[in-house]
């Protein structure tokens, strides 16, 4: 049916080209197309020309120059205009957007942007995050702001400045500006500091493993990390310490069995011995005068308030012995001069003896008869 009407239309066509042999054909076109009946042509009857004012349901053509340019895989259009693009699409090639793209998902592999993140979104990485971040790249070595999960923290290659009078804070309180360290800040290993002014430390301290403080103890110790009263000094294996004793007494001394000496001049002027054996002044100098202002007792736990001397035992004055007892003495080395004070006087007998020829126990005669008869 379709082929019969082509042929109807080419036959039309035929005569109708023959009665206007002689005629101007465009003052009957209008008339040769009414001849022709609709639909009643295919592309296979049109070979070449141009279709002026063409249109169809789905097109209409009112360019008046060549914009669209159709050859095997390539459609080249000069300026292209679309409502909607559907289904995935592929740009080789550069693509320029001189206006506004917005996207549900941008993934790139590699990202060139002046970057404006606009209603105050943030910029979002997912899935495997670690290394991402800012990297700056020319001009040397790629400069880095980048997360890094081992250790998890944020990495930065380069110094960070912040300005005068602003601050490094965590968790909204500050930490470090320019010249303040926050009072939050009770733990540190700082290994070296200018001048410090009003310090305030807790717990234990150490001073170039010479000075130490220990916090449990509430004790210093110079020379000794181990201090045994509340000052030690320790040095050449011997230990001074000044502190209490039982809780009811202060004590200066030597912790160990070692001598102690009170020392001006660089020379000792009192030393006590490890055995606590007592010296006043120094054998290797002129003798020291000792001024006693007070009242002296030896060997005395309760000395008589009436007397400035009070001694429990015998004494020497210039080398000549002075004890009481009750008779003279049967033994032991004595010299000539030394006196034994009787120690129950009765009338009639004699104050003491005297000794009159040293020996042992020497030659001894009473003397200083008591009474008149």
């Amino acid at each position: 049916m379709k082929e019969n009407k082509i042929d109807q239309a080419l036959s039309a066509l035929g005569f109708a080209l023959k009665e206007q042999k002689e005629q101007n054909p465009l003052n009957n076109i209008s008339s040769l197309i009414d001849k022709i009946p609709d639909r009643a042509l295919s592309g296979n009857h049109i070979n070449g020309g141009r279709i002026a004012n063409f249109s169809s349901g789905g097109i209409v053509d009112n360019a008046t120059q060549e914009e669209i340019v159709i050859s095997n895989n390539l459609v080249k259009v000069k300026t292209l205009k679309v409502d909607k693009v559907i289904d995935n699409f592929l740009v080789e090639g550069n693509a320029q957007v001189t206006g506004t793209m917005r996207v549900d998902t941008l993934e790139v592999n590699n990202l060139r942007a002046e970057i404006d993140i606009g209603n105050n979104n943030p910029i979002r990485y997912i899935e495997q995050i670690d290394g991402k971040g800012f990297n700056w790249i020319g001009d040397g070595y790629t400069k880095q702001l980048v997360y890094q999960s081992h250790p998890n923290r944020i990495f930065s290659s380069e110094n960070i400045d912040v300005a005068r009078d602003k601050h490094f804070s965590v968790n909204g309180i500050k930490v470090l500006d320019d010249k303040e360290i926050g009072s939050s800040i009770t733990k540190s290993n700082l290994k070296e500091v200018g001048t410090l002014r009003g310090l305030i430390v807790e717990g234990s301290v150490n001073f170039n493993q010479y000075m130490f403080y220990d916090g449990n103890t509430d004790r210093l110790g110079l020379g000794t990390d181990q201090p045994n009263a509340a000052l030690s000094i320790a040095e050449d294996g011997i230990e001074v310490a000044v502190g209490t004793k039982d809780f009811t007494k202060g004590y200066i001394g030597t912790f160990t069995s070692h001598d102690l000496q009170f020392v001006t001049d660089d020379t000792a002027r009192l030393s006590i011995n490890a055995n606590g054996h007592i010296l006043l002044g120094n054998k290797s100098t002129s003798p020291v005068q000792v001024s006693v202002h007070g009242k002296l007792a030896i060997k005395v736990n309760m000395p008589d308030p009436e007397v400035d001397l009070h001694v429990a035992g015998p004494v020497k004055f210039s080398g000549k012995l002075q004890k009481y007892d009750n008779q003279i003495p049967t033994a032991g080395d004595h010299n000539e001069g030394d006196i034994v004070w009787n120690n129950h006087p009765s009338v009639g007998g004699y104050v003491g003896w005297i000794c009159c020829k040293s020996g042992n126990p020497g030659i001894w005669e009473p003397f200083g008869k008591i009474g008149n008869s």
